[in-house]
């Protein structure tokens, strides 16, 4: 484990799947599947995905863990989450858990619903993390559940192409925001992108785990077409800033000063509250405020 943990460290690593001994840490994101025992069904009825999504809300909430995209399919569910802690055995245990408990008493059975231990990819690449969401969204068509993917409905797709924005439980935006800031720009790149995928020539990432390989390659040869403003650094690039400004304490120096407003962006971009950044840096509140109000960007 040390060994893939330095990989990642160092950006050698872009995904890291595992079906067992499993990784996990604040911040962390990644793309989880889980399949139904043999051939039997995870849903019968709408009541049945009514119920799923009920426990995804809850027991995410509970244990502040952030839904990105998802979608339950007949006899499989795919989730792409945030962990905002090293919590991921306790969350699916609790949501996988409580739904067998429900399956099994409402349809008579006894055994296991689901087929052994569920699949976690971490993504370390933004061009994996869209990747992993469009896969998500066009399952229900590869499927032929569905002509387009936004008419399915228990799949979260038609919060990343809809005009009109919605209260709910997905934070789409964080995706969206990969493509573009102006989130009505992100729909429609995301649109084009949903679009342009041939559903027929994508594999089956429970039976080839590194399926999503062309497609991250492909969106990352467009990368100068949707992220030529935001430029982000990964979580570990930002987590060693932090450190770094956290012993300096006041500064004077103006570069010094543009670092900081630029790393209080980043994290105001991965959705971190001013409360939250101030403790990350060993700050008030009020001087990130004083901090945003007098800097003027060069």
């Amino acid at each position: 484990m040390a060994d893939i943990i330095e990989l990642i460290e160092r950006g050698e690593v872009k995904r890291y799947f595992r079906a067992r001994n499993k990784y996990c840490f604040e911040g962390a994101i990644s793309h989880i599947t889980q399949h139904a025992s043999g051939t039997e069904p995870l849903f019968l009825e709408d009541a049945d995905y009514l119920y799923m999504l009920h426990l995804i809300k809850e027991v995410l909430c509970k244990f502040k863990c952030n839904v990105l995209s998802f979608v339950l399919m007949s006899n499989h569910l795919h989730l792409l989450l945030k962990f905002l802690g090293s919590n991921m055995s306790d969350i699916m245990k609790k949501l996988l858990q409580r739904y067998a408990v429900y399956f099994n008493k409402k349809y008579q059975r006894k055994g296991h619903v689901f087929c052994g231990a569920y699949r976690s990819a971490l993504c370390f690449d933004d061009s994996y993390l869209l990747a992993s969401s469009l896969y998500i969204h066009v399952n229900p068509a590869k499927a032929e559940l569905a002509n387009n993917p936004v008419d399915y409905r228990w799949s979260s797709c038609a919060l990343f192409l809809d005009d009109a924005e919605k209260e709910t439980f997905v934070d789409y935006k964080f995706i969206l925001e990969i493509l573009d800031n102006d989130i009505c720009r992100a729909k429609m790149k995301y649109r084009n992108l949903l679009k342009g995928f041939n559903v027929g020539r994508i594999s089956n990432v429970f039976e080839k785990p590194d399926a999503l390989d062309a497609m991250a390659r492909m969106l990352r040869e467009k990368n100068k077409e949707w992220r030529i403003e935001r430029n982000l650094p990964d979580d570990y690039d930002i987590e060693k800033r932090i450190e770094q400004l956290r012993k300096k304490g006041r500064l004077t120096n103006p570069q010094e000063i543009k670092a900081r407003m630029f790393l209080i962006e980043q994290l105001k971009s991965r959705g971190f509250h001013v409360s939250e950044i101030a403790e990350k840096l060993n700050l008030t509140r009020q001087a990130i405020y004083k901090l945003q109000s007098s800097y003027t960007p060069s």
